[in-house]
């Protein structure tokens, strides 16, 4: 973790979301350094996963703006934010369940590739050239996640923890420079939360930021550089993980008397 701050990727500035009369966010504003890894995390309704559809185009803010690179992302399509390079995953996993985990990761490729994603999953004639780069890239990416074994299998075989993680190679496929992950150790044991840990330090070295929203918080303090803590739609703290833990009003809200000991 380097001492001075990397330049701003994401910014966040002043994003408030309201649905009727209930305020999910309120005035929200953080920032995202080239090359961090930043976790948001927050009680179960604080607004953790609202502020990551308002940043990737899902839902529209009632107020406020969201920037990448200097440029708005407010009022753009979820397709046109991942489009320039901010992908996610989602709290529940999203996989096409009835192809093969790695036509899935072959799914996420298309947009590298010229030809259509029919014509490539059909092999049509004149694209054979282009399916086997887009296949070597693929099995790339599934040595990568761990899952190359898994290859032939269907994606709704692989067990809950598994599939995880091919949620996270089919967005790594998508070749992003900023990947938001929405508690992607959920329905992970223990040895593949520590083994995930080390994946996620493995993504940012291959120049990928990282938005974390995740519940484990030996995972959230172990691979943080900083930390923002949401309650009620409000930011109440944001700093590295051993200021967070100290924090006396993120110990109240949210971590416990036994954060200490985290």
């Amino acid at each position: 973790m380097s001492a001075a701050s990397p330049e701003p990727l994401l910014e966040i500035e002043g994003i408030s979301v309201r649905f009727g009369g209930l305020i999910a966010i309120a005035d929200l504003t953080f920032d995202v350094g080239e090359g961090e890894i930043v976790s948001l995390i927050g009680p179960n309704g604080a607004g953790k996963t609202t502020a990551f559809n308002a940043i990737t185009g899902y839902l529209q803010p009632t107020s406020g703006e969201v920037r990448y690179r200097n440029r708005r992302l407010t009022g753009m399509k979820p397709n046109q934010v991942a489009g320039i390079g901010v992908v996610r995953t989602f709290q529940k996993t999203s996989l096409f369940a009835g192809n093969t985990v790695f036509e899935n990761v072959l799914i996420g490729l298309h947009k590298a590739g010229k030809q259509t994603l029919a014509g490539i999953l059909l092999r049509l004639p004149g694209m054979r050239e282009e399916e086997r780069r887009l296949r070597a890239q693929a099995q790339e990416v599934l040595e990568f996640i761990g899952l190359a074994h898994r290859a032939e299998e269907l994606a709704s075989a692989l067990p809950y923890g598994e599939q995880r993680l091919l949620e996270i190679a089919v967005g790594l496929a998508a070749r992003p420079e900023m990947l938001l992950l929405d508690e992607p150790a959920s329905g992970m044991n223990p040895a593949e939360t520590v083994a995930f840990m080390k994946m996620v330090q493995q993504i940012r070295g291959r120049g990928i930021t990282i938005l974390l929203v995740e519940h484990d918080m030996r995972m959230v303090m172990g691979i943080s550089d900083r930390v923002v803590v949401l309650n009620q739609g409000v930011v109440i703290a944001e700093g590295p993980p051993a200021a967070i833990q100290r924090d006396p009003e993120v110990i109240r809200a949210y971590l416990g008397s036994g954060a200490a000991r985290a």
